[in-house]
């Protein structure tokens, strides 16, 4: 990974923009280890251990953490869009130093960050399922699932591998930023064209009411002539 960027202005990003970005990444990360580890746990600790404490009660934070990473996720793209369209509107480099300025300079920050907070994470979502369920928490380690060794250490693989992937995942956006800004551009001459030519369409059209037509009235001198009928032509 190449270290932050500061170039031109390129270098003075918004500093909201800036913090969403960094604080959306690994969080984002952490929210999906955080899941799929209190699954694991969940499908897991039926297998091997004696009372999986993860089965006394539904499992509604689940469905607060999926909330918290759609927001968490759609923050970050709208984040990451506003940079996109500044660049095409002349911060030339912006996406790359947004990018590079999201991660950190070592992988393993980045990686230790996301460890740092699921471990916290997943206790607080079986604490919360407790609470919902009105049961009560006896032993810190009904909140890991029955046992702490096997909550944390199936919630510390997930961290790595979601840190691990969410950091390549930004590397890989950052070297292909040009990409991703020709395909912005592209997108933005094709919307203004469409923009054109719906005007110029709207401009043609006749501004006045249309009027109605009276029906023409049938005189005797514009009347067709009769059909003959069958007997006349027999005849």
């Amino acid at each position: 990974m190449e270290p932050s960027v500061r170039f031109g202005r390129a270098a003075r990003l918004a500093p909201g923009t800036a913090f969403l970005l960094r604080l959306a990444t690994p969080l984002a990360a952490a929210l999906i280890a955080v899941l799929a580890a209190h699954v694991a746990i969940d499908v897991v600790g039926d297998f091997v251990l004696a009372h999986d404490t993860y089965d006394d009660h539904a499992h509604g934070s689940r469905r607060l953490a999926s909330l918290a990473l759609a927001v968490t996720a759609l923050t970050g793209l709208w984040a990451l869009a506003r940079v996109v369209v500044a660049e095409t509107r002349g911060s030339r480099g912006a996406l790359r130093a947004a990018l590079y300025a999201t991660l950190p300079d070592s992988p393993v920050t980045f990686v230790l960050t996301v460890v740092a907070a699921v471990v916290p994470l997943l206790p607080a979502m079986g604490w919360l399922d407790a609470l919902t369920a009105g049961a009560r928490v006896d032993d810190v380690a009904d909140l890991f699932g029955g046992s702490i060794p096997l909550g944390a250490g199936i919630a510390t693989a997930f961290a790595l591998a979601a840190g691990t992937a969410a950091y390549h995942a930004v590397a890989l956006l950052g070297r292909h930023h040009r990409a991703i800004v020709r395909v912005a551009e592209a997108f933005v001459r094709l919307a203004g064209r469409a923009a054109r030519a719906a005007l110029m369409l709207a401009a043609d059209r006749p501004n006045r009411p249309r009027e109605r037509t009276a029906p023409a009235r049938c005189a005797d001198r514009n009347r067709a002539p009769p059909i003959p009928s069958r007997q006349t032509l027999t005849a």
